[in-house]
């Protein structure tokens, strides 16, 4: 067995009795249940919790969180783990099945970062024919390898995401450096980890706090005490409500203005220009659902 194997080998096993013992932290029991759905472009599942308070008349702020790397951390958790903030803070709460998210022998590589890009991207369109989507705040976050395509497509993507916060997360500047436009530094980024975490997690983790100052952003960071490699969404969530900014109605996902500065992009990861969204009652919902709803 080679250095680099054994290596791999113990942290995985550190990380499988981390995330055994050490269950997410609670956000609240909710009046009604999750939906697991399929985005129709990508043909991609993905899990929404939508606040029972939900009314197509107001614009509802959005959190996707980005799972880290299957079977340890999968969108179900995530799901399950925000749902309880989506209720009590009025968000809906979108938890896509990812790739390239493996934070243990992975590193986030390009083409499945573009991968991630155009599920999110596709998910965030598909919505804005479904939901009254507040385009003013939509947020980003992930956990461990969901750092991953939290800073690529968070970065990418400065006009649609209000605030991004990668947590206890995996970074690779090698697949993130000249992806993103300069405009993204000033992007409100919150990055956190546990001081117990894995020594990959803290490392690669304060690598991104240097990188990101070196290329003019100013993120905060907090390293939470007594806390090892766990989901612990409330210092997010607070940042996310500071951050929260005065609501500009429904959220159309479009291409960027040929007038920007270019960087590296490919016809694959472009967002989709959703037509004009028609009204529409949502559905009645009662129950937990972990099927699509009803027509």
């Amino acid at each position: 067995m080679s250095k680099a194997t054994l290596y791999a080998t113990i942290w995985l096993s550190a990380l499988m009795l981390t995330l055994a013992g050490c269950p997410s932290e609670p956000t609240g029991d909710t009046p009604v249940g999750k939906w697991l759905l399929k985005e129709p472009v990508t043909g991609q599942n993905y899990y929404i919790y939508v606040p029972n308070r939900y009314s197509h008349k107001t614009p509802a702020p959005v959190i996707i969180s980005c799972h880290g790397t299957v079977p340890f951390d999968v969108s179900n958790s995530h799901i399950e783990t925000w749902k309880g903030f989506g209720e009590r803070y009025g968000f809906i709460i979108v938890c896509p099945d990812m790739v390239g998210t493996d934070g243990i022998l992975g590193d986030g590589p390009t083409q499945a970062m573009l991968e991630d890009e155009h599920r999110i991207l596709s998910i965030l369109s598909t919505l804005s024919h479904m939901y009254n989507i507040d385009r003013a705040n939509v947020f980003l976050t992930g956990f461990s390898g969901g750092g991953f395509p939290t800073y690529f497509v968070g970065l990418r993507h400065p006009d649609i995401f209000r605030a991004v916060s990668p947590r206890n997360s995996n970074f690779n500047e090698r697949n993130l450096d000249g992806w993103f436009p300069p405009e993204a530094n000033t992007l409100p980024m919150f990055i956190a980890w546990g001081d117990n975490d894995p020594g990959t997690i803290k490392d690669q983790s304060e690598n991104a706090v240097s990188y990101l100052r070196r290329k003019g952003f100013r993120p905060t960071t907090k390293v939470i005490p007594n806390t090892g490699h766990e989901r612990k969404p409330r210092y997010t969530m607070d940042f996310f409500l500071a951050h929260r900014a005065p609501p500009k109605g429904t959220m159309t996902v479009a291409p960027r203005s040929p007038a920007r500065p270019a960087y590296p992009r490919t016809p694959a990861a472009r967002p989709y220009s959703a037509p004009p969204r028609r009204p529409a009652t949502p559905p009645v919902r009662r129950g937990t659902y972990d099927a699509p709803p009803p027509p």
